[in-house]
């Protein structure tokens, strides 16, 4: 099943599988800003990620003294969410704990995503309350993938503008792991990194620690952008096939594994610790600067 929301401006669909962000189209320029899960290339346009962000060392952890597995990027992306709430410019979709999910992650959770659209853009708000009775861990991420080139030309004469100096240091990937002894360089200055089509070549670009709210994609020369809401995430991927047209901007609450990992719940990179009783709330947006 998929909602439909809208405003004098955008269009946006939102299916129930994934809590998935399927379209949202801007009526004022004739516009499908994201990705239209074109198998050729990528079926995937905007998933959550939850409850771990990346993969697993050996695709399992340990947390209790028992193992569970888990697919990368968590289940909520296989999910079948419920329709919580509506109107006629915001719906919010729901995903509780059950028998399915205890099997793979043994803890009591509701989970909220909510959709709102703006006179700009689009916001996307998480909940995640802890419905149990001991503490809660958790990573939650954002994958969305946006149409490019969106202002014609060809995809090397656009660039990500981050709002504010970022340290020039990105990780590497591999089997869902974070490359253990490996960095290198991405931004071209403090703030910027350009686009090309062979810059994910050796795989998704991984900034573990971002100072930045918000980065802007822009072509030079042309003063329209998009405008990526970061919401206070962290760490930031950044990743598109090599050559396809869209890129990936994803605010992560949390990493993948080391490829040492100890494979502890615990001890995951950027985990997040919930109290039981208590909430977490985060979430992105875009706004189309034009």
């Amino acid at each position: 099943m998929e909602y439909r929301i809208e405003n004098e401006r955008f269009t946006a669909t939102v299916a129930a599988a994934g809590a998935e962000l399927r379209s949202l189209y801007d009526r004022l320029t004739g516009r499908e800003l994201m990705w239209q899960a074109d198998p050729a290339w990528w079926k995937g346009t905007a998933p959550v990620l939850f409850p771990v962000v990346g993969g697993l060392r050996n695709g399992s952890y340990r947390h209790g003294g028992r193992e569970y597995r888990l697919p990368q990027h968590g289940f909520a992306r296989g999910s079948q969410f419920r329709l919580g709430s509506g109107g006629q410019d915001w719906v919010e979709l729901l995903l509780e704990s059950g028998p399915a999910t205890r099997e793979v992650y043994p803890f009591e959770f509701r989970f909220a995503v909510r959709f709102a659209l703006e006179r700009v853009g689009l916001d996307v708000r998480y909940r995640v309350e802890n419905s149990g009775t001991g503490e809660m861990l958790f990573s939650i991420g954002s994958h969305p993938a946006f149409n490019m080139p969106f202002d014609g030309g060809n995809i090397e004469r656009y660039y990500l503008l981050f709002e504010t100096e970022e340290e020039n240091r990105r990780l590497y990937f591999r089997d869902g792991c974070i490359v253990e002894g490996r960095s290198g360089e991405v931004f071209e200055s403090s703030r910027v990194v350009g686009l090309s089509r062979t810059m994910f070549d050796a795989g998704p670009i991984i900034l573990p620690e971002i100072r930045s709210q918000e980065l802007c994609i822009r072509k030079g020369g042309s003063s329209r952008s998009l405008i990526v809401r970061l919401g206070g995430a962290p760490s930031l991927g950044i990743w598109s096939k090599p050559g396809a047209p869209f890129v990936c901007i994803e605010p992560w609450f949390g990493l993948p594994d080391p490829e040492n990992s100890s494979g502890e719940l615990a001890e995951k990179p950027g985990i997040l610790r919930l109290a039981a009783g208590d909430a977490w709330s985060g979430g992105w947006g875009v706004v189309a600067g034009w």
